[in-house]
């Protein structure tokens, strides 16, 4: 393992997507070392995920309120605390962020999801002057498949001027690959080739 570290999934916006990323990228990361997978949402989307699978386990743990001693304790027993928070302002989400490594915001594409992201910058923001190492990655999740939509072109444009937040090149799609994967408690990684598959791995490069 390169550096233990802690992972948020957030945004302000429900429905981008996070637990989807939470549970592929679990699966990824519990072959470069120990995971636990904390779920903070209180919808355990993630949790009902982690109870579906029979092969390969992903430990899950739910958790809300004040996180910080929480995560900061589960670092000392794993490689990697990947927390998948609710899709809005909360004490979790605030919590969080004093302590991780990485915060990764999904969005979808839609002026909507855009809007609610200055928010989110304003969050990273305040909470970056006690947690100078936090570092911010944007991505476009479960973007229109058909390639010709020019919806994520126009929304890049827009995420491209938010300071600060990296916004990465790889755009996932909104594929059926993925909730087949989590119906089944899986992650496309386990499935047989797909372009799901290929953008999640594109994806993994950028953020580890």
């Amino acid at each position: 393992v390169e550096e233990e570290m802690i992972i948020t999934i957030a945004n302000r916006k429900g429905g981008v997507g996070k637990t989807t990323l939470a549970t592929n990228l679990a699966v990824a990361l519990s072959k470069k070392g120990s995971i636990v997978l904390v779920d903070a949402d209180d919808q355990q989307s993630a949790l009902k995920w982690s109870k579906r699978r029979t092969q390969n386990p992903v430990y899950t743990e739910y958790h809300t309120g004040d996180l910080k001693k929480i995560l900061l304790d589960l670092q000392k027993k794993y490689d990697y605390v990947l927390l998948d928070v609710a899709g809005r302002d909360s004490e979790e989400f605030r919590s969080a962020l004093q302590v991780s490594d990485k915060l990764i915001v999904p969005t979808q594409p839609s002026q909507a999801d855009v809007e609610v992201l200055p928010f989110v910058l304003k969050l990273f923001n305040t909470y970056h002057k006690v947690n100078e190492k936090l570092q911010p990655y944007l991505v476009v999740n479960k973007a229109p498949s058909n390639t010709r939509s020019t919806e994520v072109a126009d929304s890049i444009e827009l995420l491209g001027t938010l300071p600060k937040f990296k916004l990465l090149n790889t755009i996932i799609r909104d594929r059926k690959q993925f909730r087949d994967a989590t119906i089944q408690g899986l992650s496309v990684m386990e499935m047989g080739s797909s372009k799901a598959r290929d953008e999640f791995n594109d994806f993994l490069v950028e953020i580890l």
